[in-house]
C-alpha cells in the first residue's frame, strides 16, 4: 500500500533526523573523551520533536508554493510553416509565408522563487523552526515557561544565524528544484549535519 506524500516524507525524515542524533551524541562522547553510553532519553526526544515538526514543515512548504508558485504560464509565438488549410484558422498569419501560432509554455518564477526562499529561509522558515524545537524541547525536558523563555532568549538568535551557514543554499535548491512533496526529505538530508548541531544543543538546553 502506498503511502501519503506526508507520510512518507515524515518517515524518511525521521529516519536521517534520528541518525544524525546518534551521531551526535558519538560526537560529544569523543570531545569529552568519555565512553559513548547512548542517552535514549534525548534520543527519543529529538524523535518526538522530529514528528511533531516534519508534518508542520511539509504543510509549510506546501503553503509557500500556493503563496509563491515556483512556476508560470506563458504566451509565446512559434513559427510554423507546415500547416493544413483547417489548422490556419487557428493561428495569427505573419510575415511572408511563416504562420505563427500561440503556444503556453511553463517557465520558472524567478521573483516567486526569491520571495519563497526569502521568506521560508531568511524570515518566518528560520525563526518558526527555531521556536518550535526549543519551546518542544523545552517542554519535554520540564522546563517552566520561564526558563523556556530565558532559552528562546538566549539562544534564538545565535541558532538562526548558525543555520545561515547551512541553509540559504539548501533551501535555494529546494525551493528551485524539488517537487513540494519531497522537500522535507531533501532538506533533511541537507540538514543531515545541521541535526547533529541541534541535537549538542539539546543536550546542553
Amino acid at each position: 500500500m502506498k503511502l501519503p506524500p506526508i507520510a512518507t516524507a515524515c518517515l524518511l525524515a525521521l529516519g536521517i533526523d534520528c541518525c544524525s542524533n546518534v551521531i551526535a551524541q558519538r560526537l560529544k562522547a569523543w570531545k569529552n573523551d568519555v565512553p559513548f553510553v547512548f542517552d535514549h532519553v534525548l534520543f527519543i526526544q529529538f524523535a518526538i520533536m522530529v514528528c511533531i515538526t516534519a508534518p508542520i514543515n511539509f504543510h509549510w512548504q506546501a503553503w509557500l508554493e500556493r503563496a509563491f508558485p515556483g512556476w508560470k504560464v506563458v504566451k509565446l509565438k512559434v513559427d510554423d510553416t507546415t500547416l493544413d488549410a483547417e489548422e490556419k484558422g487557428v493561428f495569427l498569419r505573419g510575415e511572408g509565408t511563416h504562420m505563427q501560432r500561440e503556444e503556453e509554455v511553463r517557465v520558472r518564477n524567478w521573483w516567486n522563487i526569491f520571495k519563497k526562499w526569502f521568506t521560508d529561509c531568511i524570515t518566518m522558515g528560520a525563526l518558526l523552526n527555531t521556536t518550535m524545537f526549543l519551546v518542544i524541547m523545552g517542554f519535554m525536558k520540564g522546563k517552566t515557561s520561564a526558563q523556556i523563555g530565558a532559552d528562546m532568549k538566549n539562544e534564538t538568535l545565535k541558532i538562526i544565524f548558525d543555520s545561515y551557514k547551512v541553509w540559504p543554499i539548501a533551501n535555494f535548491f529546494s525551493t528551485t528544484y524539488c517537487p513540494v512533496e519531497k522537500r522535507i526529505v531533501f532538506l533533511s538530508c541537507c540538514g543531515l549535519f545541521w541535526n547533529i548541531y541541534l541535537s549538542l544543543v539539546a543536550a546542553r538546553l
